[in-house]
């Protein structure tokens, strides 16, 4: 390619943007109007009796994610933050506790911990699959370790297996922060049901979205019920169910509810969850193939036995392969309307954990070598493989790499 790079004054390959993320449909709309018309747009009162657990459209809801993940319990609440809070005080994380959790994800994954007055304790990732690594994991417990959050990031699972192993082996909480892996695989389980808790995020950016919410799956009843308290204002309602709660005192409620709206526009998206992951990853591994032939860009790693679904399409650069940064790589793609960026800043740069949290050894960015390199020469994201996108957008994203592979002398 011979066209002048757009950053240095060309014409991009990609002149207007690409449409926004968009999975709403009529079934969606119907069913929000159809709430609408009732008037009644929350089904919950915090006092003892049916509507503590909620309206119509939420136990819907809820009996469709038991029914697509085979599990005992799901409980809804407004947010996938809201449910990784309400999973760790479900499973009594209070102070002085610690909670092992990845640095390289949304900060909530982290300050749930903090929230329940936990340590949120950091672990390095693996290089490739960008999830915890178990050895560092195993290596971290101490006595006060009460549960590992298992980050199961960009739509790929984390090696849950091993994980489940050493919490059985060491008598801790497995929570699965599944935000970004609706419905991908591990072993043959869906990510969310091999942990004690696996979180779901209803967020305008995931797969399945209503603008705001989240799910909370479990097998176990006694954290179902714990769940449900922290939903719901729970303290209220222990005077009359006294005996059915007795030895849940320790839970302060919080009003972590969803409503009826949300619930009816999140039901026909789960009704449709593998519809909208297998677009994503039929381009993605059309993306797959066509980074072949681009030796200083790496596909996403598949961890063996797993399915990964595409919440993002991470790529490794190799700046010793081309003569530009990650940094000016990502800037020339932007230039010519490609959407790409680095991923999060680590979690222990973020002044709350040095400043509130005692600054604990596992913050020392020294100690998580592979998420700094990530940082700062490595990582690129982009959303491309996702809804309504199709493979000549994948075509477009191609052609900017290699016009700026062509001309990287120039920058």
């Amino acid at each position: 390619m011979t066209d002048k790079l757009a950053i240095l004054g060309g014409t991009p390959v990609k002149e207007t943007p690409f449409p926004g993320y968009n999975t709403i449909t009529d079934n969606e709309i119907n069913a929000a109007v159809e709430v609408m018309k009732t008037g009644i747009l929350s089904g919950y009162v915090a006092n003892p009796g049916p509507e503590f657990l909620g309206g119509k459209w939420t136990l819907e809801l809820e009996e469709e994610f038991k029914k697509l993940f085979n599990c005992k319990y799901a409980i809804s609440v407004n947010s996938a933050t809201s449910g990784l809070h309400a999973a760790l005080a479900a499973a009594g994380v209070g102070p002085g506790d610690e909670v092992i959790v990845s640095p390289y994800s949304m900060s909530a994954s982290a300050t749930a911990a903090i929230m329940c007055g936990g340590t949120p304790v950091f672990v390095d990732i693996e290089p490739d699959t960008f999830c915890l690594q178990v050895e560092h994991v195993m290596a971290a417990i101490t006595p006060r370790t009460k549960a590992i959050m298992a980050v199961n990031i960009f739509g790929l699972p984390a090696d849950l297996t091993s994980l489940r192993k050493v919490a059985d082996q060491n008598n801790l909480i497995l929570v699965e922060d599944n935000a970004q892996a609706p419905a991908a695989k591990c072993a043959g389980s869906w990510t969310g049901t091999i942990g004690d808790m696996g979180i779901f995020s209803l967020n305008r950016h995931k797969t399945m979205q209503c603008g705001e919410g989240g799910v909370v799956i479990t097998n176990d009843k006694t954290l179902a019920k714990r769940l449900r308290m922290v939903r719901n204002h729970g303290e209220t309602v222990l005077p009359e169910w006294g005996d059915e709660l007795r030895g849940h005192e320790d839970i302060v409620g919080y009003n972590y509810r969803l409503t009826e709206v949300q619930a009816a526009i999140a039901k026909p998206q789960v009704q449709r969850l593998h519809e909208l992951n297998d677009h994503r990853i039929k381009l993605a591994d059309y993306l797959s193939t066509q980074l072949q032939e681009i030796d200083f860009l790496s596909s996403p790693k598949i961890r063996e036995d797993c399915t990964h679904v595409y919440y993002l399409y991470p790529m490794i650069f190799h700046p010793d392969k081309i003569n530009i940064s990650r940094d000016r790589f990502i800037e020339a793609m932007k230039a010519e309307g490609m959407p790409v960026s680095n991923y999060v800043r680590p979690l222990y740069h973020i002044p709350l954990y040095t400043n509130k949290c005692g600054n604990h050894p596992s913050y020392d960015p020294s100690k998580n070598p592979v998420v700094e390199k990530l940082w700062k020469e490595t990582m690129i994201v982009t959303p491309i493989c996702h809804p309504p996108l199709s493979k000549e957008d994948i075509d477009l994203f191609v052609n900017a790499i290699k016009k700026i592979a062509s001309s990287s002398e120039m920058l």
